[in-house]
């Protein structure tokens, strides 16, 4: 069996999803991902369509189980968990693969991944402050700042897809008492 690994960061669950679904499309199927290392292994080109969800609680909690458990029984699969994240996939040839299909889950994903990266965001600000008067901690702080504000940029960033679904709720509200 070949396999490959790469590493990669990425602070935007999309194209993370985006590049696992392009590997795939070329035959590389995720085995599993620990910090910044997905290992993948050889298959049919396209055999598989990947989707990444946000836990609302760790993966060892019951209601965590539960869905994985559910996630199973209608044929997707779970290939690993890293902290509340879960990478899942489906048989490209079983039809299409979407997690959700109604607005008000969707803005309740976006608010999952706000609150998760404020609460990081905010303690490595916090990490931040107590080592600024450290001169041995100069590469702690420049460390956190990159992180503080790699997590800025996705709570804004989902901060404005958030704004848009609601958004775009109201209009089809609006269309739908009309």
């Amino acid at each position: 069996m070949k396999t490959k690994t790469k590493y990669r960061i990425f602070v935007d669950y999309e194209k993370e999803e985006k590049w696992l679904n392009e590997m795939a499309e070329k035959g590389w199927a995720l085995e599993s991902f620990r910090f910044m290392r997905y290992r993948f292994r050889l298959v049919e080109p396209g055999m598989y369509t990947y989707r990444i969800e946000l836990l609302r609680e760790l993966p060892s909690h019951p209601d965590s189980k539960a869905y994985m458990a559910f996630m199973d029984e209608v044929g997707i699969e779970v290939v690993d968990t890293s902290y509340r994240w879960v990478f899942l996939r489906k048989r490209t040839s079983d039809g299409p693969f979407q997690l959700y299909s109604d607005f008000d889950s969707m803005i309740q994903r976006e608010n999952r991944i706000i609150q998760l990266y404020g609460t990081v965001l905010l303690a490595n600000f916090v990490v931040v402050l107590a080592n600024f008067s450290n001169p041995v901690a100069k590469w702690t702080i420049l460390l956190n700042i990159v992180v503080v504000a790699m997590l800025a940029y996705a709570v804004q960033h989902h901060t404005r897809k958030m704004r848009t679904l609601k958004g775009l709720k109201a209009i089809g509200e609006m269309k739908s008492s009309d």
